[in-house]
């Protein structure tokens, strides 16, 4: 059984794609840009593919955005008993994150504002993102909904989830007659 896990992975972000709002940031497609639909048509497949698997996206940069929305970082890690998922929000306060949970499917949203007008201040480089995050991530079958606990210090927000008492079993001897 450890072997077909191995094969086919928990997909935790299948439903990501589905919660995210679409928004288009293609290139113009004409005769003035010949190769303009085949740029957009091989973003597209990368897209959808790093999005679909398990394996970690190509990024651009520390931030990583999908549809106008900030995707922090996630790290999910399992335990015998336990998923961990640990969410990377750096300047956001407790009070500006929400998280819910329905039909197996967990949303981590939020905003990191930025409270500072400096009228007086010129800016030469601003590398910091602000505005509003959001990550959808699909829980495995065996995944306590009802039992998740969130802590929250030092910009990372971290949740326990632990696993039903069937998925912890450890199996049992099928005897041969």
């Amino acid at each position: 059984m450890e072997f077909k896990k191995f094969l086919t992975p928990w997909n935790w972000f299948k439903k990501e794609e589905e919660h995210t709002p679409k928004t288009s940031t293609t290139l113009p497609i004409s005769r003035e840009y010949p190769l303009g639909r085949l740029h957009q048509e091989i973003d597209h497949l990368f897209d959808n593919f790093f999005r679909r698997s398990s394996l970690p996206s190509l990024q651009r940069g520390d931030d990583t955005w999908m549809g106008g929305l900030m995707l922090p970082r996630v790290d999910i890690a399992e335990e015998k008993n336990t998923y961990t998922i640990t969410v990377e929000v750096p300047g956001v306060e407790e009070k500006d994150i929400d998280l819910t949970i329905a039909d197996g499917t967990l949303t981590i949203r939020g905003e990191k504002r930025y409270e500072k007008e400096d009228h007086d201040r010129q800016y030469h480089r601003v590398e910091r993102s602000y505005g509003h995050f959001q990550r959808v991530i699909s829980l495995p079958t065996d995944a306590r909904e009802d039992a998740i606990e969130a802590k929250f210090k030092n910009g990372i927000l971290t949740l326990t989830i632990p696993k039903t008492q069937q998925a912890q079993s450890t199996g049992r001897k099928i005897p041969i007659t």
